[in-house]
C-alpha cells in the first residue's frame, strides 16, 4: 500500500512532532525531521525515531544568534525576497526525499508562497479559526500565546486550537479540524483592568515579550493565562487533533481527493477548499 511521503518541521521542543510519529498512522512515511533551529530537539527524535534529519540554520542564514534576536535582528527576518532565498534551500532539502505532506508542528516562521504552492502543508493554530469579524476575516490569528489573548480580550469562554492547511495568508487555509473547548477559568464578572494595566494595549504587550523579554508587561495576568491556556490547548488540541489531522489528510491525498491545482491552490473533490472540517472516526 502506498503511503504518503511526508516531512515534519520544528523550531523547539518537538513535542509535536512525536505526538505525530507515535500515533502510528499507516498513511504516513515520516522521511525527515527539518529544523531551522539549531538548539531544538530535532535530532533526538529523530534519532529516537530512526529518521532521518536536517537543518537549514535560519540564524546563521540571517546573521544572528539563537536567543539572542534584538529588535533590530528581527527585522532581518520581514524581507520576502531574502525569505524565499531561504525557503529554496528548504524545498532543495525536502525534493531530496520527494516529500508530498508536511507536518509544521511549533515552526516558527511564515512560510513563502515557494513552499506553499509545492506541498500539502498541515499547522496547529493556538485560536478557533472559525472565528469571524464582520468584514469576514479570521480573528484569532497570531503566534503562540496571541491568539488566546484576543480570545480573553474579547470576552470568551472557551478557547480551541485548530488543524488547517497552510497558505501564505497567515493562519489562512482550509480548517480541518477544532478542538474540544478548554474553559478559559474567568470570574462571571469580567474585569478588563486585572488582564492588562490602564491604557496598555496588546500591541504594547507583544511589543515588549517579543523584544524585551516582558520586563514591563510581562507580569500582566493577560500574558501569564494565555500561556497557562496555550499549554492546556496543546494536550486536547495540538496533540490529539493535529497527528489525527495528518492521517486524514493523507488518506484524502490517497484517494485523490486533495490535491494541488498547478498554480498551488488546494482542491478538495476538484473544488477550493474552504473551511473544509475533516470528520470521521479513525
Amino acid at each position: 500500500m502506498r503511503k504518503i511521503p511526508t516531512a515534519i518541521l520544528m523550531s523547539g521542543s518537538g513535542s509535536n512532532a512525536r505526538k505525530i510519529i507515535e500515533y502510528g498512522s499507516k498513511l504516513l512515511d515520516i522521511r525527515l525531521i527539518l529544523s531551522d533551529n539549531p538548539t531544538s530537539n530535532y535530532r533526538s527524535i529523530a534519532r529516537d525515531y530512526s529518521i532521518d534529519q536536517a537543518l537549514n540554520n535560519i540564524y546563521r542564514f540571517y546573521g544572528v544568534e539563537p536567543g539572542k534576536v534584538s529588535a533590530a535582528g528581527r527585522k532581518r527576518f520581514r524581507g520576502k525576497r531574502k525569505r524565499l532565498t531561504f525557503d529554496a534551500l528548504t524545498d532543495k532539502i525536502l525534493k531530496g526525499y520527494n516529500i508530498e505532506l508536511i507536518a509544521a508542528a511549533g515552526y516558527n516562521w511564515l512560510l513563502s508562497p515557494l513552499l506553499c504552492n509545492n506541498y500539502i502543508i498541515v499547522n496547529v493554530h493556538p485560536g478557533d479559526l472559525r472565528v469571524r469579524n464582520e468584514a469576514g476575516k479570521r480573528i484569532y490569528t497570531g503566534l503562540g500565546w496571541i491568539p488566546t489573548a484576543k480570545a480573553l480580550l474579547n470576552e470568551e469562554r472557551y478557547v480551541h486550537t485548530t488543524t488547517h492547511l497552510v497558505t501564505a495568508e497567515l493562519d489562512g487555509g482550509a480548517i480541518a479540524r477544532v478542538s474540544a473547548p478548554v474553559d478559559v477559568g474567568f470570574l462571571e464578572n469580567f474585569d478588563r483592568q486585572k488582564l492588562l494595566p490602564s491604557g496598555v494595549t496588546l500591541k504594547e504587550l507583544i511589543h515588549d515579550v517579543n523584544n524585551n523579554g516582558g520586563k514591563e508587561y510581562g507580569s500582566t495576568l493577560l500574558y501569564s493565562r494565555s500561556k497557562e491556556l496555550q499549554e492546556k490547548l496543546k494536550v486536547v488540541g495540538d496533540w490529539r487533533e493535529f497527528p489525527i489531522t495528518m492521517h486524514q489528510v493523507a488518506d484524502y491525498m490517497l484517494q485523490g481527493r486533495l490535491r494541488q491545482d498547478e498554480s498551488g491552490l488546494i482542491m478538495v473533490d476538484d473544488r477550493e477548499a474552504f473551511d473544509l472540517f475533516v470528520t470521521g472516526e479513525v
